[in-house]
């Protein structure tokens, strides 16, 4: 038998509402929670088991409503076990700081730390923020938008640490637009590497333009991009670093999800095929082997990092808006048998094809006989 790793859970959310925690191994939705309702859709996600309280990272999560609303769930029971109000409706970022303070973003620029038994903490950082992103293990947040270029912010003063300068014009002499849509830092958290590079990669930055473009900057190095990428003809609307401190995963409006190498210039070095619909989140499991995908034709899809092959893919019926990997309990397990494990759906569709490869055949002996 073939042995593999069991991928994590994946939990996941849509613009209903509804939160499902998705079995990728056995192509089945293990439970749902959460409520169908106008305003009630999801807009973004984060783990917040180290501020819950919890016996691990992914015990609560936080995830941000339509409405304006930031609630703290229980994964296990899906109970809503704190709320909190932001600034206004339309969230930008979702992060938790530490055991003590939550971090939340809108798309008018504010940003708003909450903190136990206190009243939150506000300050702005534009106008037209698209993306606030937090770096973990430091007090750095970065942001960008319409006309908003990346800047990093140091939360212990809510002062500006960093802004960076448009790339230089082109061969007519013509001004870039600027649209950030993401933001990925690069946070090197492998057990070898030392903690100087660790505070180095967080100096390094990716983000993703509604122009098809990946840039990254060097905060330490200069104000404008080390290296500028154009990809395709559609928006990219998901970037995401990955922990190796090298490999860039991005995701466009067209369902490309392609694998950048930041030391030769966001060369294309892979593709992760099968997507049907405009990525809407891509998420890096705890041990850095799989990687989530979720897109508008309402598949979560699972992959494995080094040969870039789907593991497998499961339904959701509605459309999901982002994705996280829970801890996986159970390590790696034998893979089951081929044929052993299959769905409804997966018999019907080879029933489907035997009917067809009958048929031909009668055809065929037909006309021979002719």
């Amino acid at each position: 038998r073939n042995m593999q790793p069991t991928p994590p859970l994946v939990l996941t959310s849509d613009d209903t509402g509804l939160y499902k925690v998705v079995d990728v191994a056995k192509k089945k939705v293990d439970r749902r929670f959460g409520r169908q309702a106008q305003g009630r859709g999801i807009e973004a996600m984060a783990w917040s088991g180290l501020y819950s309280g919890g016996d691990s990272y992914d015990s609560h999560f936080l995830s941000a409503l339509q409405n304006g609303r930031v609630e703290n769930r229980s994964r296990s029971t899906g109970e809503v076990t704190q709320s909190f109000q932001m600034a206004s409706a339309g969230c930008s970022g979702l992060a938790t700081i530490d055991s003590k303070r939550l971090l939340s973003g809108t798309k008018n620029g504010v940003v708003q730390i909450f903190e136990e038994g206190k009243e939150a903490s506000t300050f702005k950082v534009g106008e037209k923020t698209c993306r606030v992103k937090f770096c973990p293990g430091s007090s750095a947040i970065a942001t960008g938008g319409n006309e908003e270029l990346l800047k990093v912010w140091d939360l212990a003063t809510k002062k500006q640490t960093f802004k960076a300068r448009n790339v230089k014009p082109d061969k007519l002499d013509l001004r870039y637009p600027v649209h950030i849509l993401d933001i990925s830092f690069f946070t090197n958290t492998s057990s070898s590497s030392s903690q100087q590079q660790q505070q180095q990669a967080a100096t390094q930055i990716v983000t993703a333009t509604a122009h098809h473009q990946v840039r990254f900057y060097d905060t330490k190095a200069q104000k404008r991009a080390i290296w500028s990428h154009k990809i395709g003809e559609n928006a990219v609307r998901s970037v995401l670093a990955l922990r190796d401190g090298i490999t860039i995963i991005a995701g466009d409006g067209a369902g490309e999800t392609l694998q950048l190498d930041s030391r030769v210039n966001g060369r294309i070095v892979g593709k992760f095929k099968g997507v049907g619909g405009a990525i809407t989140c891509i998420s890096q499991d705890e041990s850095g082997e799989f990687l989530s995908t979720t897109s508008l034709d309402r598949f979560v899809r699972v992959y494995d990092i080094k040969t870039r092959k789907m593991l497998n893919k499961v339904y959701l019926k509605q459309r999901a808006s982002s994705c996280l990997f829970c801890k996986n309990p159970e390590g790696t397990e034998e893979q089951a048998p081929e044929g052993k494990d299959k769905t409804v759906w997966d018999i019907l569709e080879s029933q489907r094809n035997k009917t067809v490869s009958s048929k031909k055949r009668k055809q065929k002996r037909a006309g021979g006989e002719k």
